[in-house]
């Protein structure tokens, strides 16, 4: 009985002890999921917290993005109302050179008629008699008289024409720096310009042509219509961009001025 006894206080001891490894060997296996779970969820707070933060830039990017092409439109508006101020005062020009060229070559073919009938009249006195009459003395002074008065008239009409020329020449001189670059702020397809981010303060001038380029391709080109301080609308010249190719904001212009 004694040992029946002993045996059977062995087994419960063995139990008790094999029972405790078991038991120790799951809280380990707890512990250790609990702490990767533990990281886990840290992991995710944390690359939730970063999501925050890329949400939060990205609408204050957008929000700025949506400040500045509100800005670039009515800039847009400004500039598109000045190129066609601008168009219309080199067309009034071009109009007033025609005509004053027109006037030149007019008073030019009366100044050539007035002398032709003076060395006429001239000529005929001398052929007459050696002493002019009152009649033909009359008569060559008040040639004279036009004479010189239509070459007042030309030479003042070459004056003008002279000041209109070089008030347009100035107009649509470029004196760009060679080099100059920027970038482009806006794309109108439908009217085929873009405006830039470079202006008067810069030393952009109407009628300069500029490439565009996106990293080191060209994209094409664009003609300067209308400057602003800090910006300018340039149209995009027909057949300069190749097909199938688009001119984006972003891309980059530059000035490369051609050998005289």
């Amino acid at each position: 009985m004694g040992k029946v006894l002993l045996y059977a206080s062995i087994v419960v001891t063995l139990a008790a002890a094999a029972l405790g490894f078991v038991n120790k060997g799951k809280l380990t296996a707890a512990k250790e999921e609990l702490a990767s779970s533990q990281q886990a969820a840290q992991q995710k707070i944390t690359a939730l917290e970063q999501s925050q933060k890329e949400l939060k830039t990205a609408a204050d990017t957008a929000e700025t993005a949506t400040a500045e092409k509100t800005q670039v439109l009515a800039q847009v508006e400004t500039l598109k109302s000045d190129l066609e101020k601008n168009k219309s005062q080199v067309a009034d020009l071009t109009t007033q050179i025609s005509a004053k060229t027109t006037e030149v070559a007019e008073l030019d073919a009366k100044l050539k008629e007035a002398e032709t009938k003076l060395a006429n009249a001239t000529a005929g006195t001398a052929t007459v008699a050696a002493s002019p009459s009152p009649e033909d003395q009359a008569r060559i002074q008040e040639l004279e008289t036009l004479n010189t008065k239509l070459q007042g008239d030309l030479d003042s009409s070459k004056t003008q024409l002279d000041v209109l020329i070089k008030e347009k020449n100035d107009r649509l001189a470029v004196k760009m720096r060679n080099g100059m670059e920027g970038r482009i702020l806006a794309v109108n397809q439908a009217w085929n310009f873009v405006v830039m981010n470079l202006g008067d303060r810069q030393g952009v001038v109407g009628n300069a042509e500029m490439l565009v380029k996106r990293g080191n391709q060209l994209m094409g080109k664009v003609r300067i219509t209308s400057v602003e301080p800090s910006t300018s609308i340039a149209d995009i010249v027909a057949n300069s961009v190749p097909r199938g190719v688009t001119i984006q904001p972003g891309d980059h212009v530059i000035y490369q001025a051609t050998a005289e």
